[in-house]
C-alpha cells in the first residue's frame, strides 16, 4: 500500500452559457478541454431544479428560521455522526449548542423523535428546559437534530407537528 502523488486534476469553470473542464493527466503538457452547452430550460423545470440544488446548509438555514421565528424555539442544532476507529464521531454543523460526545451518544440510542425535559435545566446547559431529538439520515449522511427551549412544556401536539412538517419538507 503505498501513497501516489500527481495523479488527475480537474477543475470546472463554469462561463456564460458553457461549462469548461480543464484535465490534467500525469504528464504536464496533456491538457483536454471539453465544453458542454447547457439545455434551455422552461420556467417549471427551472422551479423543480432549483428546489432539487437548494444546499443542505441552507436548508438547515430555513428550518432554523422557521424554529426560531415562527416556533418561538431558543435553539436549532445539527450535528452529524459516523462510526469509525470504533467508537462515534461527531461533527457540529449549526447552532448555538455544544454538547460532548457523552451527550450525543446518549441521543443515539434514540430512535424516534424524543422529548426530554427537566424542570431545573437540562444537565449539559442550564439555560434549557426542554428538548427535542431525532436521527434523521439525508442523502446517505447521518444527522442527530435538536431543538431547544427555554420553556418548559412548549412541545406540545402542535409544535411536534410543525417540527414534522419541516422534516417532511427536507426529505422531499
Amino acid at each position: 500500500m503505498g501513497i501516489t502523488f500527481g495523479k488527475r486534476k480537474l477543475k470546472i469553470k463554469i462561463m456564460g452559457e458553457q461549462e469548461t473542464a480543464n484535465e490534467e493527466l500525469d504528464q504536464p503538457h496533456n491538457e483536454q478541454f471539453y465544453t458542454v452547452p447547457k439545455n434551455p430550460q422552461t420556467s417549471d423545470e427551472k422551479a423543480v431544479e432549483t428546489k432539487k440544488n437548494i444546499g443542505f446548509k441552507d436548508l438547515l438555514q430555513n428550518i432554523y428560521d422557521i424554529s426560531i421565528n415562527k416556533l418561538n424555539l431558543s435553539d436549532f442544532t445539527v450535528y452529524t455522526y459516523y462510526y469509525s476507529d470504533n467508537r462515534y464521531q461527531f461533527g457540529k454543523i449549526t447552532g448555538r449548542t455544544n454538547l460532548n460526545e457523552i451527550q450525543l451518544e446518549k441521543y443515539l440510542s434514540f430512535k424516534e423523535l424524543t422529548i426530554i425535559r427537566r424542570a431545573s435545566g437540562l444537565s449539559e446547559s442550564g439555560e434549557y428546559r426542554s428538548r427535542l431529538v431525532t436521527l434523521i439520515n439525508y442523502k446517505d449522511n447521518d444527522y442527530i437534530l435538536i431543538w431547544s427551549s427555554i420553556l418548559y412544556e412548549i412541545f406540545n401536539e402542535e409544535k411536534i407537528s410543525e417540527i414534522k412538517k419541516l422534516m417532511e419538507e427536507m426529505r422531499d
